[in-house]
């Protein structure tokens, strides 16, 4: 496994900065000195947007996904 970035703290501060700050993937790579490739296809691994985004919706609607599917 590769130990060369610090994964937990880039991922910990993409879901610090939220949903609605727009932050792109370029600038997280640029923040931490990593390649925006590399960012970009560990984040499509690890479903970084899908889960940033499941959370600002809780925290939006204080609600589950699920409830909110059902509600509409």
């Amino acid at each position: 496994m590769n130990k060369k970035y610090d994964w937990d703290k880039v991922e910990s501060y993409f879901m610090e900065v939220g949903f609605e700050s727009r932050i792109s993937l370029k600038d997280i790579g640029d923040r931490f000195f990593i390649p925006y490739q590399t960012v970009r296809r560990y984040a499509a691994a690890h479903e970084w947007h899908n889960r940033r985004y499941r959370a600002w919706v809780k925290e939006k609607h204080s609600m589950s996904v699920m409830e909110l599917r059902k509600s509409l």
